[in-house]
């Protein structure tokens, strides 16, 4: 579970699950719906987070409607939750580009327990490339640099 602002910066991370589990399930137990309902029943309402389909709608959690009719209002609403989460996916995109290791293709052959720590290392460095304005490096530049005859 990945939790990040608009402007990429990663704010919560959750990778004990390692992916056998169901996102709803991992929220459920995580520290930071806890946080979010103390807030909540503190009247502190002014901070929600978009989620997809997979996670339970709360008054903090917004998610998509199931089966919106085209051109409805719960449609429109889908079509710009959806545009909002997309950074979610650039996020993931960027750590993926910045630390190769996190690709599925390169598995991190550890004990769970070192893998979350190299991905809580991932994030913090990642967010440490966002406040320093670190490029994000292309895959053609880093091909060009592991084999620079070719390109």
């Amino acid at each position: 579970m990945v939790i990040c602002d608009h402007k990429m910066r990663i704010r919560a991370v959750n990778g004990t699950f390692g992916g056998a589990s169901h996102d709803s399930h991992i929220w459920n137990l995580s520290n930071e719906r806890d946080y979010m309902n103390t807030k909540y029943e503190n009247v502190d309402n002014n901070t929600q987070i978009l989620g997809d389909s997979e996670y339970p709608l709360e008054p903090w959690l917004l998610t998509l409607y199931r089966s919106a009719t085209e051109n409805s209002d719960e449609h429109i609403f889908n079509q710009k939750l959806s545009k909002g989460r997309s950074i979610i996916e650039r996020v993931f995109g960027v750590l993926k580009g910045r630390f190769r290791c996190l690709l599925a293709a390169r598995e991190l052959h550890y004990a769970p327990i070192k893998v979350v720590q190299i991905l809580n290392a991932c994030c913090a460095l990642h967010n440490i490339c966002i406040l320093y304005n670190v490029e994000t490096p292309s895959i053609s530049k880093l091909n060009q640099k592991k084999y620079p005859r070719l390109m």
